[in-house]
C-alpha cells in the first residue's frame, strides 16, 4: 500500500466514514444496478470474489462497514484488513453511507455474525444486515479515488449525471497522480545516476572495503 492510499486518524477521509453511518462498498458498474433494483442485495454467491462465501454471506446478509461503533485503536488495528476495500473497487470506488434508522432486517455485529459461520470477517468493523436494503436508506455517497484516497468526493445524491460527472473528474485526478509519480521516479533515477551520487556510492562502497579488510 501506498502512502496516497493509507489511512490514519485525521484523514479526511477517516473523519467522513466515522460520522454514525453504515457503509456499504461497491463498484460503479454495481452501484447502477443497485439503483435499477432499488435495492442492495445480499451476494448469494453468483459472485465470488473471495474463493468462497464470506461470514456475512452465509447468513444471508449484506456486509457493511461501521467505523464509529468501535474505539479507534481496536479499528486500526485491524486497517490492514479493511483499507483496501476503499481502493478494490478501482478506479472509482461507491461507498454509501447507510442511516440505521432506515434499514428494515436486524443487524448482526463482530463478534456475533462470527457464530456458526466459517467464512472471513473483519473484527471490530464488519456488520451484517439481515436481507436486502433499500437505497433509500442512503443518505451519503463517498467516491473514492483507488490510487489516492485524498481524491475522493462526498455527494448528498448519486444520480447518473452525478456518477458520470464524478467518474470523469476522479479519472483525470487519477491521471494527474500517475503522471506526478512518473516524474517523481524520473526524478529519483536522475538523482541517483548522476555522478555526485554514484561518486558518493563509491565511496561510501570503499570505505566498507577497508573497515573489513581491517578485520
Amino acid at each position: 500500500m501506498s502512502d496516497a492510499t493509507e489511512i490514519y486518524a485525521g484523514h479526511p477521509l477517516w473523519r467522513e466514514l466515522r460520522n454514525g453511518l453504515l457503509w456499504h462498498r461497491t463498484s460503479t458498474t454495481d452501484y447502477r444496478q443497485i439503483r435499477a433494483d432499488g435495492l442492495i442485495k445480499p451476494n448469494d454467491g453468483r459472485v465470488d470474489r473471495w474463493g468462497g462465501k464470506y461470514a456475512c454471506q452465509q447468513l444471508g446478509g449484506v456486509s457493511l462497514f461501521d467505523f464509529t461503533s468501535q474505539p479507534e485503536d481496536l479499528i486500526f488495528g485491524e486497517v490492514h484488513k479493511w483499507s483496501p476495500f476503499l481502493s478494490h473497487s478501482g478506479p472509482v470506488t461507491v461507498l454509501l453511507g447507510l442511516e440505521k434508522s432506515k434499514l428494515p432486517g436486524r443487524l448482526t455485529p463482530y463478534p456475533e455474525n462470527k457464530e456458526g459461520t466459517t467464512g472471513n470477517v473483519i473484527p471490530y468493523v464488519e456488520v451484517c444486515h439481515c436481507g436486502a436494503i433499500p437505497i433509500s436508506a442512503a443518505i451519503s455517497y463517498l467516491l473514492v479515488c483507488a490510487v489516492d484516497y485524498r481524491g475522493f468526493k462526498k455527494l448528498d445524491s448519486l444520480n447518473e449525471q452525478s456518477l458520470a460527472k464524478a467518474e470523469i473528474d476522479l479519472a483525470s485526478f487519477t491521471l494527474a497522480v500517475k503522471q506526478e509519480d512518473a516524474k517523481q521516479s524520473k526524478k529519483f533515477r536522475e538523482i541517483m545516476e548522476s555522478p555526485k551520487v554514484k561518486a558518493m556510492m563509491e565511496e561510501g562502497k570503499r570505505r566498507a572495503s577497508e573497515i573489513m579488510n581491517r578485520r
